[in-house]
């Protein structure tokens, strides 16, 4: 008797994934919508960037594996638009890196199947004076008076992103610019502590997913056929 297989949607990033599973998260809702249509694997690495992606590419997802995913949602780029440290040491990759690592990332899982699709998520924007507010509160007097990374970095790593879809290909969700958008952005999206202003509210779940979903190039389920749909 043949194996019962869906297809598989694998969301690929770092603890804004991660925390998708979470109550209100992107990652839950996307589950909950296609929870007869297809299986959401989660992959997400809270302080990982793409350096460290990029390491555990292969094994995270051989190509010898008799199913591959029908979308990989690969979402880096906050961590790796950091400051550098002194000590070398750290989540910051160069933006050159960073690109380089995105487009390595992005053609191999391009190339897992015929019908495999990515999307990639850009960085989202930086709150500074919240996040700075944020660091005071939980470190005190050992808090320093910058913060370890602003809007303007983001936006570079974010348009850095947007260039690599564009170079490959393949689908793109530019979070940087879509929650910015939004009236009172710093207060109503982002998340203070213990999250430190970067990490997203429901409200950012439910524009992510929107512009998932919204987006036929993006995405392209919305016709999957409902499994065990007969009438009991």
């Amino acid at each position: 008797m043949a194996a019962h297989h869906r297809p598989l949607f694998v969301l690929f990033g770092a603890s804004m994934t991660e925390f998708s599973f979470q109550p209100g998260g992107w990652g839950a809702a996307l589950t909950d919508l296609y929870s007869r249509k297809a299986d959401i694997l989660l992959r997400g690495f809270r302080g990982w960037n793409t350096r460290r992606a990029l390491a555990v590419l292969e094994q995270f997802f051989p190509k010898n594996s008799p199913t591959q995913p029908a979308l990989v949602v690969v979402f880096f780029g906050a961590n790796d638009a950091s400051f550098p440290m002194p000590s070398g040491r750290g989540q910051h990759v160069p933006i050159q890196e960073f690109k380089e690592n995105l487009q390595h990332i992005a053609s191999y899982l391009k190339g897992l199947s015929e019908t495999t699709r990515v999307i990639l998520v850009t960085a989202p924007p930086i709150y500074e004076e919240g996040r700075l507010n944020d660091t005071r509160k939980k470190w005190g007097e050992k808090a320093g008076d910058f913060v370890d990374r602003t809007n303007e970095r983001a936006k570079k790593y974010a348009e850095a992103c947007i260039a690599v879809s564009m170079e490959l290909d393949v689908g793109v969700v530019d979070l940087w610019t879509t929650i910015q958008q939004k009236e009172k952005w710093q207060t109503e999206c982002l998340r203070s502590i213990p999250c430190c202003s970067l990490h997203s509210t429901f409200s950012v779940s439910f524009l992510l997913l929107g512009t998932l979903l919204n987006s036929d190039r993006n995405f392209g389920y919305a016709i999957l056929p409902t499994l065990m749909n007969e009438l009991i």
